[in-house]
């Protein structure tokens, strides 16, 4: 969902796009991520329509914590009727930090022993993104190329090649290749193992 805005709730200037929410006694702010797009169900294809929000922690490099409302849309078809969580792009499936430190953390460009170190998650989450991104390299790898066949046309050939894809897309797009595979494998039906 690459077209994920923080706004307000329908007729609510934008300033004003926060709603105070009570939770565990403690009172948090939550902003609304609305979309500017037309979603549709990654199962079937069918339109989505707006369920309900939900709440979803997200943290910044820095050590600065934000809590955002994510919506949750339905499926219109009924035979289908599956909920689906409209996560801006900037965050991924089972990860509160943002996609670019997870990325510079896959990339080495962030660590443990970097100075400032104490703003950034812990050295066992380091390892775990690292760890979750080699389970999963294979799994991206095919994901990008079906979907690259699926959706822009590509040929069967590109399919089989055995050059990597996610490395050619980590040399063009970089910063932000993380965030450009997540959106793909996503918004084209596919999963990545937590």
């Amino acid at each position: 969902m690459d077209g994920a805005v923080l706004s307000g709730i329908h007729g609510v200037r934008p300033w004003s796009s926060y709603q105070n929410t009570s939770w565990n006694t403690t009172k948090k702010t939550a902003f609304l991520v609305k979309s500017r797009e037309e979603l549709y169900c990654s199962e079937c294809g069918s339109p989505l329509c707006l369920r309900d929000h939900k709440r979803r922690i997200w943290r910044k490099e820095g050590g600065k914590t934000r809590w955002l409302m994510i919506g949750r849309y339905r499926c219109t078809n009924e035979t289908c009727r599956r909920l689906h969580s409209a996560l801006p792009a900037f965050l991924s499936e089972n990860k509160h930090y943002d996609n670019g430190l997870i990325e510079d953390v896959i990339d080495g460009v962030v660590g443990e022993d970097d100075p400032g170190y104490e703003d950034h998650p812990c050295g066992m989450t380091m390892i775990r993104w690292r760890s979750w991104f080699v389970r999963n390299l294979a799994a991206i790898e095919g994901q990008i190329r079906s979907a690259g066949v699926r959706i822009l046309d590509l040929t069967e050939e590109f399919l089989r090649s055995t050059e990597s894809l996610l490395e050619e897309l980590r040399e063009r797009i970089s910063p932000g290749w993380l965030k450009a595979v997540l959106v793909v494998i996503y918004n084209s039906g596919g999963r990545l193992a937590p």
